[in-house]
């Protein structure tokens, strides 16, 4: 692929649309963007040279990934009239990179997958709207469902699951510009958890058990770089004066939720384990760590998140189906609704994932 693009689109001048798309970057028109081509397709040979030589294969890696995705970031910026199909360059490159990366792991073919899903990527998103519903469940039935390393997070004998209903924009590479992201409707299933870091500290996070989006792109990239268990999902949602209904249907019927919302006089719900607003805050939705678990290494993957905005509101949430819960792991116990909380315009970023290996001789213990 380097190859062609570079010898054949470039030096050779074979595909008048790549020299229009070079003169498109200021200061790069006439001569000097007849020139600038010519450089790029001798880049582009010798990566392909690279490739070929099997040279430091990771750092080879990388080098394609800065370059293919900065390429594509001017391209949709400048001259996004002359690519044969705006929408599906990036999942198409997405895709190309893996294959490049597939190839530099191929002396550990069974590590390159765990890799890669270590949610290599820093991420940005703008979150509309999110509606969390916290549910208590007795401390046992959660435990069951943490890896190791992980710790459930409890309030007067109880654990929470969190049900996050979230309408995102602009899904993106960090970096990149708001029109290359993706606008998509998402249903969370967390964990509350708690990691102790190899220095001792202990830090508040997710631990996902459940994703439902409703594009593919979002299931099929999810599955690819985390382990956040992606389904497609079709969701409705309603809003009249002050009142929202959330409708989500999925194929395998497990992410199916029906819920009504209503803003006015807010009320802990009957049962609630929480004494107070103030208390179920706390266990309010996005914290600032999600944790995964990687058991071909046995390791904890940490994605530190940061947000603007954070300032969840009551509602009063009249929930009619959670299929979630219908699950073995929760025969015998009945999930009890101990909040509901609403946030709007949240500016939000993923950073990489950092691993941390529960082997390792530093952790000392707990």
């Amino acid at each position: 692929m380097w190859l062609v693009h570079g010898l054949y689109n470039k030096v050779l001048h074979g595909s008048p649309r790549h020299l229009a798309i070079v003169q498109s970057v200021p200061g790069l028109s006439g001569s000097a963007g007849e020139h600038a081509l010519v450089a790029i397709g001798g880049a582009e040979i010798a990566i392909a040279v690279w490739v070929v030589s099997g040279w430091f294969p990771h750092v080879c890696a990388a080098v394609q990934t800065v370059l293919l995705l900065s390429m594509n970031v001017v391209e949709l910026t400048v001259a996004p009239q002359f690519l044969l199909w705006p929408a599906g360059l990036i999942p198409i490159n997405l895709a190309f990179l893996t294959a490049a990366w597939i190839v530099a792991e191929s002396r550990e073919p069974r590590g390159w997958f765990a890799r890669l899903r270590r949610h290599p990527i820093p991420i940005e998103a703008h979150l509309q709207d999110c509606i969390t519903l916290t549910y208590a469940l007795p401390a046992p039935v959660l435990r069951r469902l943490l890896p190791p390393g992980l710790e459930l997070d409890t309030f007067n004998g109880f654990g929470f699951v969190a049900i996050a209903v979230v309408r995102a924009t602009s899904l993106r590479p960090a970096g990149w510009p708001k029109q290359c992201g993706q606008d998509f409707f998402l249903a969370g299933y967390r964990v509350f958890t708690k990691f102790r870091l190899p220095d001792g500290r202990t830090i508040r996070g997710l631990r996902i058990l459940r994703s439902d989006a409703s594009r593919w792109p979002m299931v099929a990239g999810g599955n690819l770089l985390t382990h956040y268990n992606y389904h497609r999902c079709d969701a409705v949602v309603e809003v009249s004066a002050g009142r929202a209904h959330v409708t989500v249907r999925t194929a395998d019927s497990a992410g199916d939720l029906d819920v009504g919302i209503d803003g006015a006089r807010p009320q802990l719900p009957p049962g609630s384990p929480f004494p107070s607003w103030r208390d179920a805050r706390r266990f309010a939705g996005p914290l600032p760590y999600t944790f995964d678990y990687e058991a071909e290494t046995h390791a904890i993957v940490v994605i530190r998140a940061t947000r603007t905005n954070w300032r969840p509101e009551p509602l009063t949430a009249d929930v009619r189906r959670v299929a979630f819960f219908d699950r073995p792991e929760f025969v015998g116990c009945t999930p009890i609704l101990a909040a509901a909380f609403h946030v709007t315009g949240i500016d939000y970023r993923w950073e990489r994932g950092v691993t941390h290996n529960l082997d390792a001789p530093d952790r000392g213990a707990a």
